[in-house]
């Protein structure tokens, strides 16, 4: 068999293992099928190789499901299975224990007590679009019971959905920019996007790249970019507020800026040998 190189990304494959539903498309001594386990804390870290030292390439928020294919002393390999992003994880930060999402953390970040008392001391802090398993929406105190035997604040989460990613995007302005992050502690460009898109409902890819070949339309050269756009540069994303100014997380300002496109394009290239504006593309909202 030809020996064929998928985007490793998102094709969980090694030399030595891989997703058995790979099995034909990609050489591997041993095919397995994965366990799913879940996100038992706020953010848990994803990185290319099993070592902390190195760069962060993602997060799953909390409730986010993994799919595991090798646990290695501390550390778990797999893919996660919203977005389909391949890497190690800690092994810790993950149970076996699912619970199935009722709910969604749809204010910033909420924290999770032991008890429906405020003055308790959280256990956790979970992030927006993270999932949330309520056993009974009975509510004490202003709480909710979940399935771990926590509390969560019930005006913090929801069943329902945003209608413009634009707004929900708006609700990151000035959060720090972390290379790899996808909460209100640390983003970056791609991760804004991503949770954004989420908050309305749609499910788009993880990194810039592929969100630029994945989704949407491209504008022609003529025509005026709208509210909701997304401009794509060289490894960089943003949404477009109007027709001049783009939301973005950017290492530039190091947080969530607005900024006029025309700035950002200038910005680019000095950076770049490449076109600074790769193009500009508009989603539907039915995805």
């Amino acid at each position: 068999m030809t020996k064929i190189e998928l985007d490793r990304r998102l094709n969980a494959y090694r030399d030595d293992i891989a997703d058995i539903k790979l099995q034909g498309r990609v050489i591997a001594r041993e095919y397995v099928s994965g366990e799913k386990y879940q996100a038992a804390t706020g953010l848990t870290p994803i990185y290319n190789v099993p070592d902390m030292g190195t760069p962060m390439i993602n997060q799953l928020l909390y409730g986010e499901y993994f799919t595991v294919f090798e646990i290695n002393g501390e550390w778990a390999w797999g893919q996660s299975v919203n977005g389909g992003y391949v890497g190690y994880c800690p092994i810790g930060n993950l149970t076996p224990d699912l619970h199935a999402c009722t709910h969604h953390v749809s204010a910033l970040s909420s924290h999770i007590f032991p008890e429906p008392n405020l003055k308790s001391r959280p256990v956790d802090l979970v992030h927006m679009m993270s999932n949330i398993s309520v056993v009974d929406e009975k509510q004490t105190n202003g709480f909710v019971p979940l399935a771990d035997g926590n509390w969560i604040y019930a005006t913090h989460i929801s069943k329902d959905y945003g209608s413009d990613p634009v707004s929900e995007a708006l609700k990151f302005l000035y959060t720090p920019y972390l290379w790899g992050g996808r909460s209100n502690t640390g983003i970056d460009c791609s991760g804004l996007i991503q949770i954004a898109f989420a908050s309305v409902g749609i499910s788009v890819p993880r990194d810039a790249d592929l969100q630029e070949q994945k989704i949407g339309t491209v504008l022609d050269e003529e025509e005026v970019p709208e509210h909701g756009d997304l401009a794509f540069f060289p490894g960089h994303v943003g949404i477009m507020l109007d027709d001049m100014h783009l939301l973005h997380a950017n290492a530039h300002h190091m947080r969530v800026s607005i900024d006029p496109l025309r700035e950002v394009i200038d910005i680019v290239s000095f950076q770049t040998d490449k076109p600074p504006l790769s193009c500009i593309k508009r989603l539907s909202l039915d995805l």
